[in-house]
């Protein structure tokens, strides 16, 4: 019989063989020794790029930083706090040369967009015509000094009046949050100097009068003026103003007048007064010289009102920089272009215009 062996004796002159489990682990093991020498390969081979050429990180950074400071700084600068700035920036991309003259250039002459805000109730200054466009003088003067000053303008009718000037609020949001750069056809007063800048004088201010219906004897304190023509306002009196107009009640306080100012009525156009009007609701409107025309039912009582502290032209926020606007007003002002687009307004436009003498 031959030679029995133990079960954990070894057979000499053979070779055990690994189990499958002991060899599937060798393979790991030789698997993550070479994925750790490709690591640290790659880590050398960084480190070197980095200590040889530092610019390739040093750049990006301080290219992308510089960007952020100056959209920031741009945005936040004469911002009143709590509003959000739409205001497009006014300073230009950092570049640095390594990124080519090409992208410079193009950069550079990327044109900066203006947009000018306006009211679309003033004939002939600016209104809404048949073709449910925005027209009038002061759309064909500002376009002319965008075309003067060789600027990208983008002229935009405002639906709530307010946005540009609030008579309540004494402010106004489009321009004080940046919607629009300016608002136009507007006139200085002492509540909106108090808040914005105004520039590019191209309009003379009509004065203010109350205005009223023919048969309308209701506040008549005078017993010689006949019943068919309304008296002045009584300080009980129930008065109508256009939002953004500078005919408001504090106007009327500037000048002496008496009333109650909390029973007024304040509209976004001359047509929803005039019903106003009409129906009894209101008594009177305080409104410009010429508003309603004569000889209807609407009637303007004497004496006028001085509302104004000077010619009107853009109105802006006091950090914004459009010195171009004035520039470009004066060039147009004193050519003949001003003239033909004023002598033309009662034609292109149904009334006279109020442009400077």
């Amino acid at each position: 019989m031959g030679k029995r062996y133990a079960l954990d004796e070894p057979i000499a002159g053979k070779r055990i063989q690994p189990s499958g489990e002991e060899e599937e682990m060798s393979k790991a093991a030789v698997g993550i020794a070479v994925v750790a020498l490709l690591l640290a390969a790659g880590a050398f081979t960084l480190t070197v790029l980095i200590w040889a050429m530092p610019s390739l990180i040093i750049d990006r950074y301080d290219l992308k930083h510089k960007g952020d400071a100056n959209q920031g700084g741009s945005q936040g600068q004469g911002q009143t706090p709590g509003a959000v700035s739409t205001t497009p920036p006014q300073t230009q991309l950092t570049v640095k040369p390594t990124q080519g003259p090409e992208v410079i250039a193009e950069i550079q002459q990327k044109p900066q967009i203006y947009i000018f805000g306006y009211d679309g109730d003033w004939r002939p200054q600016q209104y809404v015509n048949a073709e449910g466009r925005l027209a009038g003088i002061s759309i064909e003067v500002m376009t002319e000094v965008c075309r003067m000053k060789n600027k990208t303008c983008h002229h935009t009718l405002s639906h709530q009046p307010k946005e540009i000037w609030d008579t309540r609020a004494k402010n106004g949001q489009g321009i004080q949050n940046g919607w629009y750069h300016a608002g136009v056809g507007l006139f200085r007063t002492a509540d909106r100097i108090n808040v914005f800048k105004f520039l590019g004088e191209y309009l003379t201010p009509s004065m203010a009068f109350f205005y009223g219906m023919k048969n309308n004897a209701t506040n008549v304190t005078n017993t010689t003026v006949p019943a068919t023509t309304p008296g002045p306002p009584s300080s009980s009196s129930i008065i109508g103003f256009h939002e953004l107009y500078y005919t408001d009640q504090s106007c009327l306080v500037r000048n002496g007048v008496t009333m109650a100012r909390d029973i007024h009525r304040i509209t976004n156009d001359f047509e929803e007064l005039k019903d106003l009007l009409a129906s009894g609701t209101i008594d009177y409107i305080f409104a410009p010289d010429n508003t309603f025309p004569a000889g209807g039912d609407i009637v303007k009582i004497s004496p006028g009102y001085d509302c104004t502290l000077g010619n009107g032209g853009i109105m802006m926020r006091h950090d914004m920089n459009l010195q171009w606007v004035e520039e470009g007003m004066a060039e147009l002002i004193s050519s003949q272009k001003y003239r033909d687009i004023c002598n033309s307004a009662t034609v292109n436009h149904g009334a006279a215009a109020t442009c400077l003498p």
